[in-house]
């Protein structure tokens, strides 16, 4: 068991690096706890352990209370989070409890993160996913390890079967907690868990194994679906470096598909709804050249417009309605603005407010005539959702400064004593 610890360790296992493990109380977690304190001994590495407390159990506080007592006989450093579920409405407790869950991991300090999980969960959570009709990537199931939040996620006990854990937990005489909900059979994994695989398991005594083999089957696949899908989504951009629409077309459905789904993931969208990649897909195949197209994606939207397949995430921060205009960078929901004086003369900005530019507005650039704001951020290449969000100045509430038109004919007096900079990251293409 030690060994297989050392093992996928491997060069971290050194003075100089930080492991984690989420620490649960319960007998994997527990397991592992023991396994890395031996371990510290021949190596010296720095290790810690992160209990999350969701606070959905009577006992919550006394689990607590259990590895603040066993972190402490093993010289442990513990750190205890504390999560609020919130609204669980659409999600159910289990998926929102594990986004809880994985949110405090992200905030943790560490090159490495370990995870308890054995190889009964990888099996099921393989039958969890097909129940569900994941793909190769839900399949692939609980890989070994993989980068997360600036770290190393690490299941080092992922091959190894619950009844060794135990068997070994036991000839160790460890003492550990036992979740009661882990008994509910109204959870999905545990009816899995305490219900399909005993019943698979007696015609099939080898199930375990044939499920972990299945999930590295699948995550074998899946790496050879993303590296098929960077070779063709490379001979599908434009010179620009964005998805063109015409070369997409050409692709058989399915590897549009392919690139699509590699392009939303490399951005950070992870798309769990088949239809809504569908739905892209099916509109990129019947677009015009002409077309401007949005494509609902979760959180996120994808727009086709001008032979590109852009990406328009969620605005954390709404612009504000109205602020005043100051010296220095201020930040913007989608990018920041600098404004800076042009002579050492001291000027005054209190008549000067900065706001979103808002739609229907008319403006009038330097050297132009009035037009209409979308029109003229139109023949700037600028998209049409991003264009009633950018920054403008008034003065007295009349636009003198707009992003990406500059300023106006009646703003002379402050084009030759402001220098303003805009800097947008709402530009995203896949």
């Amino acid at each position: 068991m030690l060994s297989i610890v050392r093992d996928a360790l491997g060069a971290d296992a050194r003075p100089e690096r930080k492991v984690v493990l989420a620490l649960s109380g319960g007998m994997d977690s527990i397991v592992l706890l023991h396994l890395l304190t031996q371990l510290r001994q021949e190596t010296a590495f720095e290790l810690r352990a992160l209990h999350v407390h969701h606070g959905l159990s009577p006992h919550a506080d006394a689990w607590v209370a259990f590895c603040q007592d066993t972190c402490r006989v093993l010289d442990v450093p513990l750190e205890v989070a504390y999560v609020s579920l919130g609204e669980t409405a659409g999600k159910g407790i289990e998926r929102t409890a594990r986004e809880a869950r994985y949110a405090a991991f992200a905030a943790v300090s560490a090159d490495v993160l370990c995870l308890a999980h054995h190889q009964n969960d990888r099996a099921e959570t393989v039958l969890l996913n097909l129940f569900r009709g994941a793909g190769v990537r839900g399949l692939a199931a609980l890989p070994d390890e993989r980068p997360f939040s600036g770290k190393r996620l690490l299941r080092p006990l992922l091959n190894v079967p619950r009844h060794h854990l135990a068997t070994w937990a036991e000839a160790q005489g460890l003492q550990w907690i036992e979740d009661e909900s882990n008994q509910n059979l109204h959870y999905r994994r545990n009816y899995i868990r305490h219900v399909v695989l005993p019943a698979v398991a007696k015609p099939f005594p080898g199930v375990l194994g044939v499920l972990a083999r299945t999930a590295l089957y699948m995550s074998e696949q899946a790496d050879l679906l993303d590296r098929l899908a960077r070779i063709e989504g490379e001979a599908c951009r434009s010179p620009a470096g964005a998805l063109s629409v015409a070369r997409l077309k050409k692709l058989p459905p399915v590897a549009m598909r392919n690139v699509l789904r590699y392009g939303l993931e490399q951005a950070g969208i992870r798309i769990s709804a088949a239809r809504c990649l569908g739905e892209l897909a099916s509109q990129l195949s019947c677009a015009r050249p002409d077309a401007a197209i949005a494509v609902r994606l979760g959180v996120a939207t994808a727009h086709i417009w001008r032979d590109q397949v852009w990406l328009d995430t969620p605005i954390v921060n709404e612009p504000p309605a109205c602020a005043p205009l100051v010296f220095g960078t201020s930040a913007w929901p989608e990018g920041s603005l600098r404004v800076e004086a042009l002579s050492s003369e001291d000027m005054s900005l209190s008549d000067l407010s900065l706001s979103a530019v808002g739609s229907g507005m008319k403006f009038r650039p330097s050297g132009r005539c009035h037009g209409n704001v979308s029109d003229l951020l139109r023949e700037k290449n600028v998209p049409p959702w991003v264009r009633s969000r950018l920054p403008a100045v008034r003065l007295h509430g009349k636009l003198i400064w707009i992003a990406g038109l500059g300023w106006s004919n009646e703003a002379s007096q402050y084009a030759g004593q402001l220098r303003l900079r805009w800097q947008a990251d709402i530009y995203k293409v896949l």
